[in-house]
């Protein structure tokens, strides 16, 4: 009797463990046991150099920091290297060179620094054409001569008596955008359309244009607020190319802000993408509460209607346009736009899931149609409505409240701004410290 008792509790006992197994086994995510860097790749920006580690699969890294010289180590177990794949030279003053080691048990890449350098770091998971990745951003060091200069020449901008026009071109570096069936990119061709339309702003007496991006970079959505705020911008214009499932949809359209939902399941589609390509590539967060700050700001001051006008200005020029149909003012929730305490709109030029579009974006001249149509709807603007201190980015700082735990490097992480700039706008000497509840300026102009 016992002997059956003791072998029905044995039995339950296998069961219960096979069982524990397999809904372990089904829960756990399975990582690459071989994972391969099949490229590596870099894009140099003003403030940071983005690398990025193209992989076979979900891989497990680990990172060391080594000193002597200095250097960034990145191991992957059980990981090889593409046939062919190399290091490279890159002396841009953030980090020498790239380096490859094939080991027995495992791949190492290793950044070689001229100094010690902060660093972030993250994984991505595959996204349309994109592999699994690893992301590295390497922050450049800035002298305290050289962030007073920069502080002090948005200054002169913002205070010149131009009116100022904030250019945004959308996603760049390693968030190419929409690509088209041909290989086209949405983040190079809206950098030439900007260019194009900064050029016509700059030709324009009174009026100054301010790139938040020059060149192939990643720009975190923080900086772009900086750049807006501390160059005291009258307006902002972001510049986008749409896609859509089918190829039936072309043409152009001009967005600004809703709170309340968007005008059609169009715009909805387009602004959850935008956002969504934004958080994916930039990991960059602007705080709960400084977001409540900013939107109360905008219904305060009515920039959400101005931002309305704007758009409706900018319609009036496009619409003329004969060779990319017009298809309307729309409103949407985009996180660029709910962000920016001043008139803003966001336009997407053409569709690069449309062959006709694609046609169309390859000629020089449609290029310049769309830069300068954006301008004069701009100037058209600015020359009809005053809004001149208005709104904060003309007359206030990002105000943030320093929470438990927070660090000087913490913070300047969050909002892509330079450890020096905080300093030097809070008057805080290098062996300061913060403490919480304390209130940090972290750009504006006074």
């Amino acid at each position: 009797m016992n002997y059956k008792l003791n072998s029905v509790f044995f039995a339950i006992l296998i069961l219960c463990i096979s069982f524990v197994f397999t809904i372990n086994c089904v829960a756990s995510p399975v990582l690459s046991r071989y994972s391969e860097i099949k490229k590596i790749r870099f894009w140099t920006a003003p403030d940071h150099i983005r690398i990025v580690l193209d992989m076979s699969g979900e891989s497990i890294y680990r990172v060391r920091e080594l000193t002597n010289p200095y250097r960034i180590v990145i191991d992957i177990p059980g990981g090889k290297f593409s046939s062919g794949l190399k290091g490279t030279e890159i002396n841009n003053g953030v980090i020498d060179r790239i380096r490859i080691n094939r080991l027995r048990s495992s791949a190492q890449v290793v950044f070689d620094l001229p100094r010690k350098t902060h660093f972030d770091h993250f994984a991505l998971k595959p996204f349309k054409s994109h592999p699994y990745r690893i992301v590295f951003d390497l922050k450049k060091s800035f002298s305290e001569e050289e962030i007073k200069r920069k502080i002090n020449t948005a200054k002169l901008i913002a205070t010149s008596g131009d009116r100022i026009v904030i250019i945004d071109p959308g996603h760049g570096g390693s968030d190419p955008g929409a690509c088209s069936g041909s290989g086209i990119k949405e983040k190079d061709v809206v950098l030439q359309i900007c260019r194009m339309f900064a050029e016509s702003i700059n030709k324009t007496k009174g009026y100054k244009a301010i790139l938040t991006r020059r060149g192939d970079y990643n720009v975190a959505l923080g900086k772009r607020i900086e750049i807006a705020r501390s160059h005291g911008g009258d307006c902002f214009v972001s510049v986008h190319l749409n896609s859509y499932p089918h190829s039936r949809a072309c043409g152009s359209e001009i967005y600004f802000l809703s709170l309340d939902g968007s005008t059609d399941k169009n715009a909805q589609r387009v602004a959850e993408r935008e956002n969504f390509l934004l958080e994916l590539w930039n990991k960059d967060k602007v705080r709960e509460d400084d977001v409540q700050s900013i939107l109360l700001d905008l219904t305060k001051n009515d920039v959400m209607s101005k931002s309305s006008v704007l758009a409706e200005c900018v319609a009036a020029k496009m619409g003329k346009t004969n060779s990319i149909p017009f298809r309307g003012v729309k409103q949407a929730n985009f996180v660029v736009l709910r962000s920016m305490a001043m008139p803003s709109i966001l336009v997407e030029a053409a569709f690069l899931s449309n062959p006709r579009d694609v046609r169309l974006l390859r000629k020089r001249d449609v290029l310049n149609t769309i830069a300068r149509e954006i301008a004069e709807g701009v100037i058209s603007f600015l020359e009809s409505n005053s809004i001149a201190e208005t709104y904060m980015g003309k007359i206030n700082y990002i105000e943030h409240i320093v929470k438990k735990g927070e660090t000087l490097w913490s913070i300047s992480r969050e909002y892509g701004l330079p450890v020096g700039s905080i300093r030097s706008l809070n008057n805080l000497g290098k062996g300061s410290t913060i403490h919480p509840g304390q209130k940090l300026r972290l750009s504006g102009k006074e």
